[in-house]
């Protein structure tokens, strides 16, 4: 597991604003490193966001950038676990991890993010992708 980036994109309940007990952990366990976007959408999926990558979309899915290198280990384990990843889980899994290259500072860096597994036919898009945006103004 120690393999892939040292960096991890959250875009939802994860993000900085947040204080929920997953993103205390997150929060605690790496460091800030800033605010990103990558190409795609976000979707309202109830209490909590999904989002898909789209490369060539002109819409924008807003993010918060993690240094987990020295934790990185711990931090992905315990987030495949409240993202419901892994063996124990029914397949499709609601999300996946994936490798999501972003442009940060002039600079372009991969980044472990959790997308949206499952069809969006249904879903809500929130408009400008961002999630705290999103949650405040409700």
């Amino acid at each position: 597991m120690d393999q892939g980036p040292d960096y991890l994109l959250v875009y939802g309940t994860l993000r900085a604003s947040f204080t929920n007990e997953a993103a205390r952990f997150l929060h605690q366990r790496s460091r800030y490193i800033g605010e990103v976007s990558f190409p795609g959408s976000l979707f309202n999926l109830g209490t909590y966001p999904g989002a898909i990558y789209q490369p060539d979309s002109p819409n924008r899915v807003v993010g918060t950038v993690y240094a987990i290198g020295h934790h990185k280990s711990v931090v992905l384990a315990f987030l495949d676990e409240y993202e419901g990843i892994g063996p124990g889980y029914a397949l499709p899994h609601e999300y996946i991890r994936v490798i999501v290259p972003v442009d940060f500072q002039s600079t372009r860096i991969d980044c472990w993010v959790y997308l949206y597994n499952h069809s969006t036919e249904d879903k809500r898009v929130i408009i400008g992708g961002d999630y705290t945006a999103y949650t405040t103004i409700r």
